[in-house]
């Protein structure tokens, strides 16, 4: 036995397990859960005070050069994080930087079908191209990132259908060339997949009472999600989003900046942006000791400036009662929810704390910690097919989180057996690469720790099998 946790209050609701135990590990897997098991391990530590879950998945980050940066790693493994998917790319960025940055963690990644790969309007044959290359070098299938780089409606149909073709990974920002990342993109995203299979990402971005009063949005955006059982989704609990600072010719580079500047009632060009830096409606994002930060008005604008344009911004974009409501939202009292998982959406964007801010709908008695545990890694690990992750049965992979409660946070984590971060420190190194069968020989000569997920058998897919 190389370790065991004792003495702890461990939460698995898959396996129906709620109460005081000692967890044993060996080889990196859980191979025993019980009570008073045997002195007979390398290292026994006692965690008694501390509750144990599975570990913690944010399977909405972000931390490849384009959006957020590389210091997001560590930015993530520091809340307690054991597995995380990055949701853009590209994958080969993920595949050079995952060996001497991921900290231990398992990280996977659904990679973008950017407009420029083929224009606004990429073929069928260019979009098959796109999955054969994009699969084959590890990543778990595609983003239509129609938010901030948006395709035609055509292009966006085409991604989601090559993707149930080969029942990998689609999830879709919504927003196309014909509509915005608002709740009329969002119904045009779940038009575009006619009963096909798909991930929609951050509900809670697409009511911020653009178009109706942002509740009414909010019930628009729930019914939509009770109509179309083939559409799984997330959100998050952050009020600041995360965008393209970068402008050309005046105007900003990215969609979502300018829909930002349009929902605050300002002009959507430079000086417009300029403007909402120096008046502190915008933060600028900045590298500072390893991690990343939001800089305000003055020191914000000249940062920003010196950078020529190109940093992340962030605009309090997101309504937290919106961000909450979609957290609780269930099908029917007392039943599923509705929205199957939270991430951050955060990463290198500086909005880590998922179990924390979870901890805190615990605290106050919205959740019981089954849920959270529900939300923040069972239903995750299933949308992945990370199945020997999100619980703690015999044979699962050794990833757990170990929280202390009373201080809101994750004290310890462990990926595979191994510890990973003790009290906010990274104590990891390396990383494990969650990749399709496709990708797995790219994985193995590229030298790196790589793992299998079964996507196509996940709650994506689940129900076409059989």
């Amino acid at each position: 036995m190389d370790l065991i946790l004792r003495n702890a209050w461990v939460v698995d609701p898959v396996n129906r397990v709620s109460g005081l135990r000692d967890l044993a590990i060996e080889d990196g897997a859980v191979v025993e859960v019980g009570e008073g098991l045997p002195a007979k391990a390398v290292i026994e530590q006692d965690c008694r005070g501390k509750t144990v879950l599975p570990g913690v998945i944010d399977m909405h980050v972000h931390v490849t050069k384009g959006l957020g940066g590389h210091n997001g790693y560590r930015m993530i493994a520091r809340t307690g994080v054991t597995t995380a998917v990055d949701f853009a790319g590209p994958i080969a960025d993920i595949c050079e930087n995952l060996p001497q940055l991921g900290c231990g963690m398992n990280l996977a990644c659904v990679d973008s079908l950017l407009p420029e790969n083929a224009g606004h309007n990429p073929g069928p044959g260019e979009v098959s191209a796109f999955y054969d290359s994009t699969l084959e070098q590890g990543s778990l299938g595609a983003k239509i990132l129609g938010g901030h780089f948006p395709l035609t409606p055509d292009a966006s149909r085409l991604a989601i259908e090559a993707a149930n073709q080969r029942h990998v990974m689609v999830a879709f920002h919504a927003g196309t060339t014909h509509h915005r990342s608002d709740i009329h993109g969002m119904r045009e995203a779940i038009e575009l997949a006619e009963g096909n299979r798909m991930l929609l990402a951050h509900i809670n971005a697409y009511c911020r009472g653009k178009h109706y009063p942002y509740l009414e949005e909010l019930q628009m955006a729930f019914a939509m999600l009770r109509e179309n059982p083939n559409i799984i989704s997330d959100s998050h609990l952050a009020s600041m989003n995360g965008t393209v600072g970068y402008c050309a010719y005046g105007l900003p580079h990215d969609v979502i900046t300018t829909n930002c500047l349009e929902l605050f009632g300002r002009p959507a060009t430079e000086q417009g942006l300029a403007e909402a830096i120096l008046d502190g409606l915008v933060r600028v994002q900045a590298e500072t000791g390893g991690e990343n930060v939001l800089l305000e008005r003055e020191e914000g604008h000249r940062y920003w400036r010196e950078h020529g344009t190109q940093t992340m911004v962030s605009f309090p974009a997101n309504i937290p009662a919106v961000g909450i409501a979609c957290v609780l939202e269930r099908f029917k009292l007392g039943g599923d929810f509705l929205i199957q998982m939270t991430s951050t959406d955060g990463g290198g964007i500086p909005r880590n704390n998922l179990i924390g801010r979870m901890l805190n709908l615990y605290h106050l008695g919205y959740l019981s910690l089954e849920e959270v545990v529900l939300k923040t890694a069972v239903n995750p690990a299933a949308a992945f097919g990370f199945t020997q992750k999100g619980h703690l049965g015999v044979g699962a992979h050794a990833d757990i989180t170990v929280l202390d409660k009373g201080r809101y946070q994750a004290v310890q984590s462990f990926a595979r057996g191994k510890e990973i971060m003790r009290n906010g420190e990274i104590t990891g190194s390396g990383g494990c690469l969650m990749v399709t069968e496709c990708g797995a020989d790219h994985a193995r000569k590229q030298g790196l720790d790589y793992s299998i997920a079964q996507v196509a058998a996940g709650m994506l897919y689940r129900d076409m099998l059989h």
